[in-house]
C-alpha cells in the first residue's frame, strides 16, 4: 500500500506540473491536495481506517480551492473526480477503490481532453486499466 501511495504521489507531482503549464489551475490546485492527501495517508495507521474529520477537511480543501481556481464548467470534473477518490481511498477498502477509479478516472480523462493534457489521458488510462486488471485479479482469487 505505502509503495503505491510512493507511485501515485510521483504521478501526481508530474500531473501538477502538466496543468500549470496548460493553465489548468484547478486541476493544479486539487492535485496538491491530492499530494498532501498521500501524506496523510502514508503515516496513517494501517489497521485504522482514516478519520471522518481528516476527510472531511481534504475534502473542504479540494473544494475551496477548486472555487478559487474556477475557470469554468470543466472546473466541476476535477472537483467532483478528486473528491469522491478521496472518499473511496478513505474507506481502505482495494476493491472498492479499485472500481471507483473506472468513473473517476474516466471523468480525469475528459477533464485532460477539455485542457489537452495528453500525458493526463495517458496516465487515467493506465489507471483504468491497473483497475480493471486488479479486480479481474480478485474475482479470479475468489474462484480458487
Amino acid at each position: 500500500k505505502k509503495n503505491l501511495l510512493i507511485i501515485q504521489s510521483t504521478s501526481i507531482a508530474f500531473t501538477c506540473i502538466s496543468f500549470l503549464f496548460l493553465n489548468a489551475y484547478t486541476g493544479f490546485a486539487l492535485n496538491i491536495v491530492c499530494l498532501l492527501r498521500n501524506i496523510v495517508f502514508y503515516f496513517e495507521n494501517e489497521k485504522s481506517k482514516f478519520h471522518i474529520p481528516t476527510v472531511i477537511v481534504l475534502i473542504s480543501l479540494m473544494i475551496g480551492l477548486g472555487v478559487l481556481s474556477w475557470q469554468d464548467y470543466k472546473s466541476l470534473i476535477p472537483m467532483i473526480a478528486l473528491t469522491a477518490n478521496t472518499v473511496f481511498m478513505s474507506l481502505g477498502k482495494p476493491q472498492i477503490l479499485r472500481k471507483s477509479v473506472l468513473a473517476t478516472s474516466s471523468m480525469m480523462i475528459i477533464y485532460n481532453i477539455l485542457v489537452f493534457s495528453i500525458g493526463g489521458i495517458a496516465n487515467e488510462g493506465v489507471s483504468i486499466v491497473s483497475s480493471i486488471i486488479g479486480i479481474i485479479r480478485f474475482y479470479k482469487g475468489k474462484e480458487k
